[in-house]
């Protein structure tokens, strides 16, 4: 637990932040022709990394209790 809140909610906000960077980037890609591809994959597999650990940790939290 980071400041009485558990693990899995923070990195459930840090996976949203990622989900809508990599939009943007996707977004600035397709719409207003940029070149950010490797932020785009970069921000993309971060989102998959995240993401799954977000969901291990809501697993154990809301089926075993175990707080993190």
């Amino acid at each position: 637990m980071v400041l009485g809140i558990p693990l899995a909610i923070w990195f459930g906000i840090l996976t949203i932040i990622l989900v809508f960077t990599t939009a943007s980037f996707g977004i600035a890609m397709h719409v207003f022709r940029k070149n950010v591809f490797k932020y785009h994959r970069f921000f993309a597999f971060s989102t998959i990394i995240f993401a799954v650990i977000h969901a291990v940790l809501v697993i154990l939290l809301w089926f075993y209790g175990i707080v993190i």
